[in-house]
């Protein structure tokens, strides 16, 4: 079993007592092992997504209403209907919300497919919601946004209907700003 194994069995509950209680003491006594540093770091960061309501990437216009209320400095890119945008955001923000304007508000979710075209990266995150709006409100964390967006070059962006067929019902083209 390797080191993350027996961490992820020993926060299931899938060790037995005395499995716990030697993996506890091996924790005691390497209070610096790299993979607890890990699970403990993706810990504290998943709880501040969860908190933030970011874990989702989609979410309703009245979720960045309310993040903006609470304090946090939002800004928001709209990027219109499909076509091609150049992207520009305060790097002093706390979120980036990417408004792309689907026009469709029969559709409650769909698959926005992204893809870095410098690094022929892709990337689909699952059931993103769309709005009654008919709008997709795309939250990110800042240091996320610029990461994506710092990456160099065009991000396309593709949504799909969420049947067999997988149709692509939209594209931007989104350039980040010099």
């Amino acid at each position: 079993m390797t080191r993350l194994h027996e961490l992820d069995a020993y926060l299931t509950g899938e060790m037995s007592e005395a499995e716990a209680d030697a993996f506890e003491q091996a924790l005691f006594d390497a209070p610096d092992d790299a993979d607890l540093a890990f699970f403990d770091r993706l810990a504290r960061h998943g709880a501040k997504l969860v908190e933030h309501g970011t874990w989702n990437i989609g979410v309703s216009r009245q979720h960045v209403e309310a993040l903006a209320a609470a304090g946090h400095k939002v800004h928001i890119f709209d990027a219109g209907p499909p076509g091609q945008r150049t992207v520009a955001f305060d790097s002093t923000c706390d979120f980036m919300v990417t408004k792309l304007h689907l026009g469709r508000d029969d559709l409650e979710r769909v698959d926005v497919e992204i893809n870095i075209v410098a690094h022929d990266v892709q990337k689909t995150i699952k059931d993103v919601l769309v709005d009654r709006d008919g709008i997709i409100y795309g939250l990110c964390e800042r240091p996320l946004a610029e990461l994506a967006f710092g990456a160099g070059g065009r991000t396309i962006t593709h949504v799909r209907k969420r049947d067999g067929a997988r149709d692509i019902i939209a594209t931007w083209d989104l350039t980040p700003a010099p």
